[in-house]
């Protein structure tokens, strides 16, 4: 696919899975095998479908209001680099961590890299402390799940 291609795969991503919590969009655009490094936190990394799908929905719960904003993105090749902020409102139970209501603004990175149409692996480094703190997550907690 084009540059053009794979940054508008990433656009739609973005606006359908988180923004629209359309999870079905998980199957259509991410590979079987798809890898998502530290998509919870530095060693939260998801592998597959199943995975990813379980991780956004625990987010999606606990963030009952999310959106993410990009701020950046271009191509290069096969990969597709995004920098997004994250607006997120802590509604919902976080693990063990009941709802606070806090809302709280984070910067999101993520390299993606897309084969044939679909994601193939993904980078991401957020704020995730800053996420847990909203949570009131304890100060040695480092990752979502």
């Amino acid at each position: 696919m084009s540059e053009p291609q794979n940054i508008a795969l990433v656009r739609r991503w973005f606006e359908e899975v988180w923004n629209q919590r359309r999870l079905e969009t998980i199957d259509e655009l991410l590979a079987p095998e798809a890898v998502a490094y530290d998509l919870g936190g530095s060693g939260a990394t998801t592998r597959g479908a199943a995975s990813f799908r379980a991780a956004a929905q625990m987010l999606q719960k606990a963030f009952g209001e999310m959106r993410f904003v990009i701020e950046d993105i271009f191509g290069s090749e096969d990969r597709v680099v995004a920098r997004l902020t994250a607006t997120m409102r802590h509604t919902g139970q976080l693990g063990d961590l009941p709802p606070t209501g806090k809302e709280v603004t984070v910067p999101v990175m993520c390299i993606v890299r897309i084969e044939k149409g679909r994601f193939l692996e993904s980078w991401n480094t957020w704020d995730v402390a800053t996420a847990l703190r909203a949570a009131h997550a304890p100060m040695d907690r480092t990752t979502m799940f």
